[in-house]
Parts: structure tokens; sequence; C-alpha cells
């Protein structure tokens, strides 16, 4: 059928009370606007009395119409209806009873901003001047608050409103002959509406009702049908849009070894208003400060992708906080820098056992030279872990690895062994002096 007129009031969708209330009235007057055009596509209409409970109704269409409109009676059966040559349709009716104007039942179609129109129109009647009977045209229309669906704080869903209401094509606000009950449907995740079925009891603005729709489906579309009968229709559908919430840091633990030891890769995510991961519009650049811990200075979001990666390694101890920040969207992890007991104890029992190993060479194996190498080894293997730690030696193997137990205990025992020469060999190399 038609398209709804783009000049229903918009005031209807700031008046009413949640939960399906009617309009305020008052808000029907508070401006002299048009209502929608219930009879584009329709010429005219009229009815002549031939018998007290019997009338002639002729309808004069627009030819693209034409052939899809039938006339059903109140109860839903096709009216027997002689065709003109120019579209029209003629039928002999019941002046005391209601009709229904329809087409074959539309497809859906996604609801704009300005609404849609319900498919069928209804014919009723009022006595006139002699023979002529006065036709009434009406119609149910149906408007969104807004569309796209966008986050609701307060229901964690993305949600509209919707007004639905009656118009004839005068704008009369009466009290209708038959109230016309509007059934809602929703298909989608976590869909609802709440107060799926209203009552128009009214034509014009004090008579619109609203319902309210949410959803959780942010991907394709939440579809809705709003039903009066099998011949009056509308199905729609409705989409979300998704608004930047904020940025997420995430670290696989809050927890590092001090002191160079501890690094990790920091996960850095961009969040829509309802807190799941949103693709980037454009590049995004993410700026990370911290005191104690290093790691680049920015990181960015690449279009189309909700996050990003860095390494970070700790050059502190103590507690610290690394803080996200894009324009006005921030994020902050707080992170302990441990200091690493297990892998100095580690470093020390290696240290002694790489020196007790040193003693079982010597053959003159006096007690007191055990307690020597040991103490020595302890000494030894304690400085060159933590020298690796620092990074003033060169390994093989990660800090990320030294500074396990395991790893210290290694490195501590075979410096343990070699003694204080490899402390020479160490600080020659490093500072270019010491015994060789």
């Amino acid at each position: 059928m038609c398209s709804w007129s783009k000049e229903l009031f918009g005031f209807l969708l700031l008046a009413g009370v949640v939960g399906a209330q009617p309009v305020t009235p008052a808000a029907g007057q508070a401006a002299n606007v048009r209502r929608p055009l219930v009879t584009e596509h329709i010429v005219s209409v009229k009815a002549e009395r031939i018998a007290p409970n019997r009338a002639a109704l002729t309808l004069a269409l627009k030819p693209d119409v034409a052939a899809r409109l039938k006339l059903y009676d109140a109860v839903g059966a096709e009216v027997t209806v002689a065709r003109t040559p120019d579209g029209g349709i003629k039928a002999e009716v019941d002046p005391q009873r209601g009709y229904v104007l329809a087409p074959p039942p539309p497809e859906r179609r996604s609801l704009p901003r300005d609404g849609l129109e319900f498919p069928a129109r209804y014919v009723t009647f009022a006595a006139g001047a002699g023979t002529v009977t006065r036709t009434n045209l009406g119609g149910l229309f149906l408007r969104p608050s807004g569309v796209p669906l966008t986050w609701n704080e307060q229901l964690k869903a993305y949600a509209t409103e919707l007004f639905v209401g009656y118009e004839f094509e005068d704008g009369r606000e009466i009290a209708l002959p038959v109230p016309r009950t509007v059934t809602f449907f929703v298909e989608g995740s976590n869909a609802r509406i709440v107060e799926d079925r209203v009552t128009i009891e009214r034509s014009g603005g004090a008579g619109y009702k609203r319902v309210q729709l949410s959803t959780g489906q942010v991907e394709g579309e939440t579809l809705f049908t709003a039903r009066v009968s099998p011949r009056d229709e509308l199905k729609a559908s409705v989409a979300v849009r998704r608004e930047v919430g904020g940025l997420k840091l995430a670290l696989a633990s809050a927890q590092l070894p001090a002191f160079g030891i501890g690094s990790g890769v920091l996960t850095v995510s961009l969040l829509a208003r309802d807190g799941m991961p949103l693709a980037a519009n454009e590049p995004l650049t993410v700026q990370l400060t911290s005191g104690r811990i290093h790691h680049p200075a920015t990181v960015v979001i690449a279009a189309g992708g909700n996050s990003a990666q860095v390494d970070l390694r700790s050059t502190g101890v103590g507690t610290d906080r690394i803080v996200a920040q894009a324009g006005t969207f921030r994020d902050e992890l707080g992170v302990r820098l441990v200091f690493p007991v297990a892998a100095a104890v580690a470093a020390l029992v290696g240290g002694a056992l790489g020196g007790a190993a040193r003693y079982l060479r010597n053959r003159n194996r006096r007690t007191a030279l055990l307690v020597r190498r040991a103490m020595e080894g302890m000494l030894v293997g304690l400085i060159l872990v933590g020298a690796a730690w620092a990074g003033l030696v060169g390994f093989e193997l990660s800090a990320g690895v030294l500074g396990t137990p395991f790893g210290a205990f290694v490195l501590a025992a075979l410096s343990g062994y070699l003694g204080c020469v490899v402390l020479d060999r160490v600080a020659g190399k490093t500072f270019g002096s010491g015994k060789e």
C-alpha cells in the first residue's frame, strides 16, 4: 500500500507514559499538523443507500494498485466486487458494518525513522443527507522513537519505543466505534516487546499507544510483526547501532616478577557500550603510560580490528598501573611487580651446589675448603644471575627463562662451579678490565 507520509507529527513520539499508555491528549492539540495521507492511492470513496440496510459502495483506485486490492467484511470473508474498466471497485455492502480494503500480505520491510503504515484501510459508514451515506476511511500507523536501536543502559539491551495509532482521512480525533487490537511478535536474540498487545480506542494523537522493543542481537536485524488480523499485518525489521563504549586492558597475570625478569603481552581492546568487542571504523591510536613497566608509548588498533597487543617487561618493584587512553576513553590495569624470591633462593642453592661440585674435584678435601667453595659459589651464582636479569650479561636464553627458579638454579650452579674466575671474565668483557 501507500508509504506512510512523513508529515505524521513528531510530538507523538514524546507523549504518553511507559507501558503502552495512551499519548497525552494535550499533545495532540499542541500543533495544527496534517495527519498521514490515509487516502493515498485511493482517488475517491462514495456510498449510496439503495435499501434500508444496503448501500452501493464505489471505490475509485489508482491503476497501479487497483488489481491488488480486495474488499473483506468484518469477519475476514472476501466480498464479491465488480471491477470497472478504470480499475475501480463496486460492491453492495451493509452500511451498518465495517469493511477492510487490503492488498496481499506485503514483504517484510526495514523500519525507517518516519515509520510504516499498516497495509489495510478500514471503510466505515455514517448517515448522510438523503440517499447519500457518508464514508470514513482510516488506517493504522506505526512509528519508532528512533532507529537504528541504541544501547539502553537501564535495560542492558538495545531498545526503542514503537508508537501505534489510528488515523482518519480528515484527521478527526474521536472514539473508534470498533477498537483495533494490535498484537506484536518479535524474533531475535534476547528480543522482547513490553506490552505486546495494545488496543487503540481513539483516533488521532490522543489515541496513540507505545510499546518498548528491546533486543540483544547485534548481528543482523531483529524481526517483528504487528498484527491486527490476517488482512492487516505489518512485518518489519530493525537493526542496532553499536557505539564505542570504552577501552579494555587485559594481561594474562596481574603479577609479574620485578627487575626486568617479568614479561607479558598486554591486550588493548575496543569495546562497544554493550561491553562486547567492537571493530574500529578507522585506525585508533591508544596512548600507554606506566611507572615501572617498559612498553611502547602507543599502540594502534587497525581499522576493522577490535584489539591490539604489545610486549611489556618489568623495570622495578612494587605496585604499578598501566593506563590506556584514546580521546575521552580510558582504562587502567593494576600490576604488582614482586621480588623474585623463588628464583633468588634457587640461585643461592644452585651456586652452593656448583661450589660443592668444584670442591669434589680437589684432592685436598678439607671441611673448611667445602664451606669456602659453597660460599663462593653462592655469591658468584647470585651475582651472575643478577647481572643476567639486569641485562649486563648476554645469554641465548631470555631474561624470562632465567627468571624462573630452574633457569636461575642452572645458571648459578654453573657459575658456582667455575668460581670467581667467571666474575673476572664477565667484568673484563663488560667493563674492559679485570683479571683474565
